[in-house]
């Protein structure tokens, strides 16, 4: 990456990027080394971050993703330990949370679905993380097993420091790139549909709606059967 820092209008913080689904995977590996050292340096200091999520990260083509400082705003509930929920923090709820943006970064959706804040915390206090092979098959028999660790519901369960956690991830995701045939995650360019839209074959469409009509091949059907008509009368007359 460059060492010239990027002109501030190109900076884009994560959670936006993530609109637009998945991230390079070298992007993916940067990110979980700038997490690892900064929160490994916190619990160092007896201290717990506590406020990680895709909006505190701002990325830029061809430089290092930077972290910002802790905002006001409220940390989103999609990337909150099961025992922050329950008001006990530990350092092992920072990994959790730096496990939950690279899943997402890697796939471009959130590793415990819902859409109410109800529906996040019952899939994160029971454990129904939706598995990478869900969402990228190939990379997931790699990949899978290192969030099925860092994403765990006991906290002790997780791995000794993020640095371990980033290290196996980062292994993981070369393991992956070397094996033959393997389908290794691509980013989307294009946005992903929004919470009140849903594809159809190749139509995106609004609740409710229906795909458009063919008109073309309606109009050639008619022409046709007013050419069948016309013959059948035809030899009819004769």
């Amino acid at each position: 990456m460059s060492d010239e820092q990027a002109p501030a209008s190109s900076w884009e913080k994560l959670d936006s990027r993530l609109q637009r689904g998945a991230v390079e995977l070298d992007e993916v590996v940067s990110i979980a080394r700038l997490l690892s050292t900064h929160l490994d340096e916190q619990h160092r200091r007896h201290r717990i971050d506590g406020d990680l999520s895709p909006g505190r990260i701002e990325v830029a083509d061809g430089q290092e993703p930077r972290l910002l400082p802790k905002g006001t705003f409220e940390m989103p509930k999609a990337y909150i330990a099961p025992e922050a929920w329950a008001d006990h923090p530990t350092p092992a709820a920072d990994q959790f949370s730096m496990a939950s943006i690279l899943y997402e970064a890697l796939c471009g959706g959130r590793a415990f679905p819902g859409d109410t804040v109800e529906k996040i915390r019952v899939s994160i206090t029971t454990g129904q993380r939706v598995p990478l092979a869900a969402r990228v098959p190939g990379l997931a028999d790699a990949v899978d097993g290192v969030f099925e660790k860092a994403l765990a519901f006991d906290p002790e369960e997780r791995y000794a420091s993020c640095s371990a956690f980033a290290d196996a991830l980062v292994a993981a995701i070369e393991k992956s790139r070397k094996a033959e045939g393997v389908l290794v995650q691509k980013p989307s360019s294009a946005p992903r549909p929004s919470s009140r839209r849903q594809m159809l074959g190749r139509y995106e469409l609004d609740d409710g709606g229906s795909p458009p009509l063919p008109w073309g091949k309606l109009l050639l059907a008619a022409v046709m059967l007013m050419v069948v008509a016309g013959l059948i009368a035809l030899f009819s007359g004769k």
